[in-house]
């Protein structure tokens, strides 16, 4: 057999032993050490497994203690309602603003350029930007862009061809 095989089984019996001690550390600690090593050993690598399931478990409180203070309940759940504005811009190169929505905390605002556009639309945080090229942000037709902002209206719109704009998405609490 060689170097390779004789690593194998040496972890696959590491990992055995990993095992039962994870799975029975009563029965591991009050047991006598596998043949062919020493008590102090046994007792250390007992320990060490010990101390990591103390410090899973501490931060696993400590992560749950954080979700409760971010108001979470440690799981998702399903949105009550999506909130849906949408923008066609009339005019071609004219920032639109999108309407008004309410952005809960933990959740983005997702603005997708509709894909029967033929060209570009631009985002910007205000109508001036959104009008200029070099200062608003492409986007090509059918792209999408998830924003963490407060409030939808913070975001223009404007397009290169009229008739054309975005739609819009965010999950409501």
């Amino acid at each position: 057999m060689g170097k390779e095989g004789v690593a194998a089984i040496a972890g696959a019996g590491v990992g055995s032993i990993l095992t039962y001690i994870l799975t029975h550390p009563g029965e591991a600690q009050a047991s006598t050490p596998p043949e062919g090593m020493d008590p102090e050993t046994w007792q250390l690598i007992i320990g060490i497994v010990q101390t990591i399931q103390e410090q899973n478990a501490s931060l696993d409180s400590a992560l749950q203690q954080v979700i409760s203070v971010l108001g979470g309940n440690g799981s998702l759940s399903n949105p009550k309602t999506f909130a849906t504005p949408n923008i066609i811009c009339p005019v071609a190169g004219q920032g639109e603003q999108i309407p008004g929505k309410l952005v809960p905390y933990d959740m983005e605002f997702v603005v997708k350029a509709l894909s029967t556009n033929a060209g570009l639309v631009y985002l910007a945080n205000n109508k001036v930007d959104s009008q200029i090229v070099t200062a608003s942000y492409p986007m090509l037709p059918n792209e999408a862009v998830g924003l963490k902002i407060a409030k939808s209206d913070e975001i223009w719109v404007a397009a290169q061809f009229a008739g054309e704009g975005v739609s819009c998405i965010v999950e409501q609490k």
